[in-house]
């Protein structure tokens, strides 16, 4: 089995709970990496212990989390879906590319908590691996683009 089907297999297990698991990214990222919540205009000004309950940040939480799915669902042939990611990110959110490590990272200690069984230490390494192909792909269209944020 590839790196990519071993996340698959937990990215099924993971999906119904999208919700739940795009906030408990995202609230973690604020906590760990305060500087990444400034980057949210919507978000800003709310304490982070407010935003547990925030339905807007619940809402963005799936909308990374189903733009994550669907590029993992590439298995690797994911560039259109890369490409889409990187140019919203780059031209309307202006949003620099360490950022996707920095959620990245969280994503892997956050289902690893919330999925024990699932997310063995391989595989954690396998979403590890599967996420810095992500990033480094991310990081070669920034580069691209010429991105100075």
């Amino acid at each position: 089995m590839t790196e990519w089907e071993h996340v698959n297999k937990v990215w099924a297990v993971v999906e119904p709970d999208i919700p739940a698991v795009g906030l408990a990214i995202l609230l973690r990222l604020f906590k760990e990496h305060k500087e990444t919540k400034d980057l949210f205009p919507k978000f800003k000004e709310i304490p982070v212990q407010q935003l547990g309950n925030n339905e807007d940040l619940r809402k963005h939480g799936v909308t990374v989390l189903r733009a994550l799915g669907n590029i993992l669902k590439q298995k690797g042939k994911h560039s259109t879906n890369v490409k889409e990611l990187a140019d919203t990110h780059i031209n309307k959110h202006k949003i620099p590319p360490k950022n996707f490590v920095l959620i990245t990272n969280i994503a892997v200690k956050v289902l690893t908590e919330m999925y024990p069984s699932d997310m063995t230490g391989p595989m954690q390494e396998s979403f590890s691996k599967v996420f810095t192909v992500i990033c480094s792909d991310l990081e070669t269209l920034y580069k691209e683009a010429n991105f100075q944020g």
